[in-house]
């Protein structure tokens, strides 16, 4: 916790984006992202539930999946996907883990990104285009950003 109030605190001071990978500790999280309502990023590899997912978007987060979206077993991060706004969403493949079906359980890399596409756009009832070109974008919106 310390050291995630040191990075957030960080990101407030020169003006950027976190990246924040948490797991089996979502109230601890939030607790903090409240400490610092100035610092956004986004929550990768997302576990949390949809409520979670709620607030986080509410204060300017975005929520990014894995190849673990693909997984049969992948139940609440489909609920949050539906859920949640395109504008919001961001894909990623946690190299080297996470490989979506059918590469589950394999090194994962870039490679595997069109799966991870292919899943956010059949949950969301959107072209893969749509969802490549908003993901971009939303990255680029994110990631660019220039330090004050």
């Amino acid at each position: 916790q310390r050291a995630f109030r040191m990075q957030m605190a960080l990101a407030r001071e020169c003006g950027l984006p976190v990246i924040v990978h948490e797991r089996e500790a979502h109230e601890d999280g939030m607790n903090i992202v409240r400490e610092f309502p100035d610092v956004t990023g986004v929550f990768h590899c997302y576990s949390g539930s949809l409520e979670m997912a709620r607030q986080l978007v509410e204060r300017g987060w975005y929520i990014g999946f894995t190849g673990v979206i693909t997984f049969k077993n992948a139940r609440k991060a489909v609920v949050v996907a539906e859920w949640l706004p395109l504008s919001r969403t961001l894909i990623e493949t946690d190299c080297p883990y996470m490989a979506p079906e059918p590469h589950r359980g394999t090194r994962n890399d870039s490679r595997n990104i069109p799966y991870v596409i292919a899943k956010i756009a059949e949950i969301k009832g959107v072209s893969v285009e749509e969802v490549e070109q908003t993901t971009r974008e939303n990255a680029f919106a994110l990631f660019t950003k220039v330090p004050r």
